[in-house]
């Protein structure tokens, strides 16, 4: 965490000094998890260029008590990405002949869900459940926020965390099969 970022996130509503440290310091870490999620490196930067655009803008908005400024950050990157799946998804046309049945799998979701390596399928898997599961898994396998960091940006308790996770987790499996 940064030293002072609750002073840095105050004065950058005024101070272009100010945010362009929460930017230097959050940039790789929301570039990482966009480019995580897209695989694109060119597509990563319009998501970022866009979350930090919106984070300038808002940040007269941001309310502290709601919780924490990392978690509002990665709350409008992952809101980002949503949008772009969504747009990506209605232009997406799967040929039958490139489904494959999957082999028995005898491990965690957790682990399944993270060994997959066609990110494309994996998000297509994502896009079909409910947008409270998205955001969830989203914040949780590809921001690794912590539960507690997760309930401050879905503005839910910690154990909901934990059940949602569950849920969405149990509904993966099942999309996939």
């Amino acid at each position: 965490m940064l030293e002072n970022e609750k002073q840095l996130v105050k004065d950058a509503v005024h101070d272009h000094q100010a945010f362009g440290v929460l930017y230097d310091f959050y940039f790789d870490k929301i570039y990482g998890y966009v480019f995580k999620r897209c695989g694109k490196r060119e597509i990563a930067e319009d998501i970022v260029s866009e979350t930090f655009t919106k984070v300038f803008c808002g940040l007269k908005n941001f309310n502290p008590r709601k919780g924490s400024f990392k978690s509002w950050v990665y709350k409008i990157a992952t809101n980002n990405l949503i949008d772009y799946y969504r747009k990506e998804l209605k232009n997406t046309k799967v040929d039958i002949e490139d489904i494959t049945e999957p082999a028995e799998i005898k491990q965690t979701t957790e682990e399944y869900l993270m060994s997959l390596e066609d990110k494309k399928k994996v998000m297509q898997i994502i896009q079909k459940m409910s947008g409270r599961y998205q955001q969830v898994v989203n914040l949780k396998y590809f921001a690794e926020l912590s539960n507690q960091e997760i309930a401050e940006t879905m503005h839910i308790s910690a154990n909901n965390v934990g059940v949602l996770l569950y849920r969405a987790l149990n509904k993966f499996k099942s999309l996939h099969k």
